[in-house]
């Protein structure tokens, strides 16, 4: 199987999951200005930045969930402006701080899972031919 077709399963049974399913009754920590839950699929072994720009995608912040080979991971990622309190998170917005481009989303929750204030990461990591993206800083933390 391919990893999109994966994905697509995956989306699919979080969707049905959220609707009628086991997380039907699941509150989703982030909503937008019109009340919307945004909500992201990645796979664990998936790259970091994908995930990312996934984010970015549907506007900068996301209720994240994760098909890992131990079950479902999910993540809130939120504007540093919207969270609760970004002084207890780890800052990780400067290219030396930031994870490397090529960690997978697995590796970074495993990491994450050790950080009880979450992250602040920019919305977009660093690479050699971009610079991070600081417009749109997010703070991720595990829910």
């Amino acid at each position: 199987m391919t990893e999109l077709a994966e994905l697509d399963i995956f989306r699919v049974e979080v969707d049905r999951a959220l609707a009628v399913g086991p997380f039907a009754e699941l509150v989703l920590e982030v909503v937008d200005v019109d009340g919307h839950c945004p909500v992201v699929v990645a796979l664990e072994h998936e790259r970091l930045p994908v995930l990312l720009r996934r984010i970015e995608n549907v506007g900068g912040y996301a209720n994240v969930f994760v098909r890992a080979r131990r079950g479902i991971r999910r993540i809130a990622v939120m504007d540093v402006d919207g969270a609760l309190d970004v002084r207890a998170a780890e800052d990780m917005r400067e290219p030396g701080e930031q994870p490397s481009s090529s960690s997978t989303v697995g590796a970074f929750l495993d990491y994450l899972a050790h950080c009880a204030g979450g992250i602040v990461l920019p919305a977009r990591l660093a690479t050699a031919s971009h610079g991070a993206l600081p417009a749109r800083q997010v703070e991720i933390v595990s829910v």
